[in-house]
């Protein structure tokens, strides 16, 4: 999937990052928790700065951001740690949690297109 350039992917991954924030507070609102609800927050601040200018080390944070959610929704339903009325918003938020680590891996090896002036 590197062949469709950067531009494609800053969207595409802000797409990802605006759902997985809704999710994160959604979460936040079901367990009456207000740090998901601070952390969904990031994730649209963070979606905001992304959108507005492209760097590796951004790409590289998605990365991370998407393998970090993916374990520990995953340890939270190994576990027991997510109530029984989560685990279905836990998947949920594995899924999107992987697509992003993989929209974001696309995007670090998609090609950058020069301005033409």
């Amino acid at each position: 999937m590197s062949w469709i350039n950067q531009k494609f992917w800053i969207g595409f991954n802000s797409f990802v990052l605006l759902f997985l924030a809704v999710n994160i507070c959604t979460i936040g609102v079901e367990i009456n928790s207000r740090l998901p609800f601070i952390l969904g927050l990031g994730y649209m601040v963070y979606m905001s700065v992304y959108l507005s200018k492209g760097a590796q080390w951004k790409v590289l944070t998605l990365i991370g951001m998407g393998i970090a959610g993916t374990i520990v929704y995953l340890i939270g339903i190994t576990f027991g740690g997510t109530p029984q009325t989560m685990i279905p918003l836990a998947w949920f938020h594995i899924a999107l949690s992987l697509v992003l680590a993989i929209g974001a891996f696309a995007h670090l090896k998609s090609p950058a297109v020069e301005a033409i002036d």
